[in-house]
């Protein structure tokens, strides 16, 4: 598969998106050769892929495509959800996807080529999935662990949320203070703990 044209039309597109799928689809799926690495660089790609804002497709009935959108968004995005859950390698990722969603005979996953189309554009679009990283690394801790860290921590923690319910002009500015104390804390494994906390006290207080 030639790599460098497939990105040169994704930066050159300019017609409606569906329209554009329709087009990456029928070169890059069923015409080309490497259908499961043409579908991660689509949805790799950092930028919105054609115009969105042209609600007139040519391919397609504008009200068609609304109604297939309907119709498999939840199952297009849970299914490669579920692929992510399962922490492949990211070729494998792909790979699973793409056999999932494109090549499943089952009758409940697209089967013409229009909903096919219109699933690639909802994992481009819609699907928090992807861009699709592996998880690595993973640390478990115990409850007790937990609870015995955070109070090894207890005065890191308090300035931090401290730091959490003061004015900044900027939000670098809270960072960098929480970052400080972070690099305080020579333990990996406290210092997980630590953001784990502080990570935690921000998306509360920022429900309230």
């Amino acid at each position: 598969m030639d790599k460098k044209s497939l990105i040169n039309t994704l930066e050159k597109a300019t017609a409606n998106a569906y329209d554009v799928y329709f087009d990456l689809y029928t070169k890059y799926f069923e015409k080309g050769d490497a259908p499961k690495e043409a579908l991660e660089i689509i949805l790799e790609y950092p930028r919105e892929i054609g115009d969105t804002k042209d609600k007139n497709p040519k391919c397609i009935k504008w009200q068609k495509e609304k109604s297939l959108t309907i119709a498999f968004d939840d199952l297009i995005c849970g299914m490669a959800s579920r692929i992510a859950e399962l922490n492949y390698a990211k070729e494998e990722f792909y790979n699973k996807l793409y056999e999932a969603i494109f090549c499943s005979d089952s009758g409940v996953f697209p089967q013409s080529k229009e909903e096919k189309v219109i699933a690639l554009k909802i994992l481009s679009e819609r699907a928090v999935a992807v861009p699709y990283y592996q998880l690595d690394r993973i640390e478990s801790f115990s409850e007790e662990e937990l609870e015995e860290t955070v109070k090894k921590i207890h005065p890191q923690l308090r300035e931090a949320f401290c730091m959490l319910q003061k004015q900044f002009s900027m939000m670098p500015d809270m960072v960098s203070q929480l970052l400080r104390i972070a690099d305080s804390i020579s333990d990996r494994r406290e210092r997980i703990v630590f953001w784990t906390m502080a990570m935690s006290k921000f998306r509360n207080d920022d429900r309230d």
